[in-house]
């Protein structure tokens, strides 16, 4: 496996390792540098090899702080099989509060399985590809909002046409493990270059979350991410140990399609008529889309396309043409 990607973490030793993964980086200011990515391995002896990730877009904070206290927290006797930490895995956007990355302008979670000589962040993606997740049993992926969105926290799995049965169970568990309030079932529009798109295509049992708003990072958001992540890795068993208070009974729902997205239809001004949690219908007034630079015009109603639950909004009123207003989710059936 090709890549100029190093660390002195050895993946398949014992023991706990704290480092940086290094990407030789070049830029203006700087010859011979590398971009560092703050990981961990804590290795002991057979068991499951579960993967946590934070960060993957940098303006998602509850990941990172909870990734960080279990890195710093966890010791080898607590573990039983291998746990890898990756609390910034966009490091780059992390450092800038930003969802992608400035040095390259990419979207992490819209880059897998990456490229080994490609830009950074494809660079940073097909090196976790193929040496950490291709060592996988279970991944963690834990988002937010961050600086555009407002979302109920939730627990995502990852739908395909050709998802396994048993891979479908698989990710049930570990959603009714995680134990939030609302589980949503998403194929993000077909895109699945995402990580959790890519370990699932793999085989691996995965669970994506949405566990703050905002690009805020609050006490409650952080105990929220805590107690969720505890309860996953106890489920795997890679700490079997680990103090956990219980979850709630998740309400399964789907976001079905593009239909269940409400994009902006210009560039304008949106005056929102929902806020979330809202129960809403399809042909709904979702709001008002004021011209911009056309203020002798009158404002256009933009409707929603589907009944269901606003899960999602966007958090600006000044948008731009094909901008996400709102996502409306339905319920289903558990797997």
């Amino acid at each position: 496996m090709s890549t100029t990607v190093f660390s002195d973490i050895d993946w398949s030793k014992d023991g706990k390792q704290v480092g940086p993964i290094c990407l030789p980086h070049s830029p203006d200011d700087d010859a011979w540098g590398v971009i560092p990515f703050p990981a961990a391995s804590i290795k002991n002896g057979a068991g499951p090899v579960v993967v946590v990730s934070g960060a993957v877009h940098g303006d998602e904070y509850e990941g990172p702080v909870v990734i960080a206290e279990l890195l710093r927290q966890t010791q080898v006797a607590d573990v039983q099989g291998q746990l890898i930490l990756l609390p910034s895995f966009n490091a780059p956007a992390m450092r800038a509060g930003r969802r992608t990355s400035p040095i390259d302008a990419m979207n992490l979670n819209r880059v897998f399985p990456g490229d080994h000589f490609g830009s950074p962040t494809q660079q940073i993606a097909r090196y976790v590809a193929e040496h950490i997740f291709s060592k996988a049993d279970f991944y963690l992926d834990l988002h937010a909002g961050g600086r555009t969105l407002f979302i109920q926290p939730s627990a995502h799995v990852v739908m395909t046409e050709e998802m396994a049965p048993d891979l479908a169970k698989a990710n049930a568990r570990l959603a009714d493990a995680f134990g939030v309030g609302i589980t949503v079932q998403t194929s993000n529009m077909g895109d699945n270059r995402t990580s959790a798109g890519y370990t699932v295509a793999r085989g691996i049992p995965t669970l994506a979350a949405e566990m703050g708003m905002g690009g805020w990072v609050t006490g409650e958001s952080v105990q929220a991410t805590r107690d969720a992540t505890r309860r996953f890795l106890k489920h795997t068993g890679v700490l079997p140990g680990i103090d956990t208070v219980p979850g709630v009974q998740t309400r399964w729902t789907r976001i079905d399609g593009a239909h269940a997205y409400l994009f902006a239809p210009f560039d304008g001004f949106f005056e929102r008529r929902f806020k979330l949690g809202d129960e809403v219908q399809s042909g709904q007034l979702a709001g008002l889309m004021h011209p911009l630079v056309r203020p002798e015009l009158e404002p256009a109603p933009v409707y929603f396309r589907l009944a269901g639950t606003l899960y999602a909004h966007g958090l600006v009123g000044h948008v731009r043409a094909g901008q996400n207003l709102a996502v409306v989710t339905q319920d289903v059936l558990a797997p």
